[in-house]
């Protein structure tokens, strides 16, 4: 059983349960579907909300009267939104606030097919500059506390639609597993994530590295082939990187997607962003294939099993 670095959590390593036959039955990463009634591309924009900022080789805009077209990125107001500028009045039961945000999609790519995976550097880099600046956009809201940036790929990880795009929340609160790390990084010395960064690109679980990032597999991985990107130096959130940092988290990022998608067979996954607008949180960014299940023991207890050891993965994704 590992405990993670910081935090009282917890999972267990369970390296024989990899022998059970059906445990990690691979499915494709992405469905297909028809590009001609495919909401995210390009001809169809009406089908969407107005896009609150459209990405065009000729600089950032927005729609107006007449929806941008030739973009290579743009990101919208979802319309099954999980929470909104206008929310209804909360119920009278127990304790309940206003659900206020923002839910945006933004889409990454205007090519159908697209696969995050096989992106270019260039794409790579755009999309990481789109999350900031949608990132610095909403968590500038005075109602805003935390902005999450997420991604699921893959209709068992939670994508609806096969067109690659990623997901923006903004809450009017801080989620509890971030106070729970803000409560123990302020009980810290020093950054316990700048420590990690620091331990991790000296051990087995170091997959790749850059001047300004690692790429790793985590001491507590919840899940078989979690990856985490963190930045060497410390920076709380995406808003804290310069554009050769930016540069560097694109390749990260790129490097950690490509070796899983070759080493995996294509598998859906989730990842985030982990930020906040406090300077001593460390930002980071997590990977998870959507490779198992939770199963009774993880729900009833909260502590994860894992069957690959991290140290496994790592040499198999560095290996890839």
């Amino acid at each position: 059983m590992r405990r993670h670095y910081f935090l009282e959590e917890y999972c267990i390593i369970a390296a024989e349960r990899r022998k059970r036959p059906s445990n990690f039955r691979r499915e494709r990463g992405t469905e297909t579907s028809d590009p001609r009634t495919c909401p995210f591309c390009p001809g169809n924009e009406e089908m969407t909300p107005p896009a609150v900022a459209v990405y065009t080789d000729e600089g950032v805009g927005s729609d107006g009267d007449e929806r941008v077209r030739n973009w290579w990125a743009r990101s919208f107001l979802n319309l099954y939104p999980a929470v909104t500028a206008e929310p209804l009045p909360p119920t009278k039961e127990w304790v309940a606030d206003r659900a206020r945000g923002f839910h945006e999609v933004i889409i990454e790519s205007p090519d159908h097919d697209g696969d995050p995976s096989k992106f270019s550097r260039q794409e790579l880099e755009r999309l990481v500059t789109v999350y900031r600046d949608r990132y610095a956009c909403r968590i500038a809201d005075p109602g805003v506390k935390f902005v999450s940036i997420f991604k699921n790929w893959g209709r068992v990880a939670g994508a609806s639609l096969s067109h690659t795009h990623s997901q923006l929340v903004a809450l009017p609160i801080v989620p509890p597993a971030l106070l729970r790390e803000m409560e123990a990084i302020r009980e810290s010395p020093r950054c316990p994530y700048c420590s990690l960064a620091e331990r991790e690109a000296a051990s087995d679980r170091l997959i790749f590295e850059n001047d300004q990032f690692v790429l790793i597999a985590p001491f507590v991985s919840e899940v078989p082939y979690e990856t985490w990107i963190l930045p060497k130096e410390h920076a709380s959130s995406l808003e804290g990187l310069d554009p050769r940092g930016l540069e560097e988290l694109a390749e990260a990022l790129g490097e950690a997607l490509r070796r899983q998608d070759r080493l995996l067979s294509g598998p859906a996954y989730n990842y985030s962003i982990r930020q906040l607008p406090h300077p001593r949180y460390h930002l980071n960014l997590r990977i998870h294939p959507a490779m198992s299940a939770l199963a009774g023991f993880e729900k009833n207890t909260g502590i994860f099993i894992n069957s690959v050891p991290p140290e496994v993965a790592a040499r198999e994704l560095r290996e890839v």
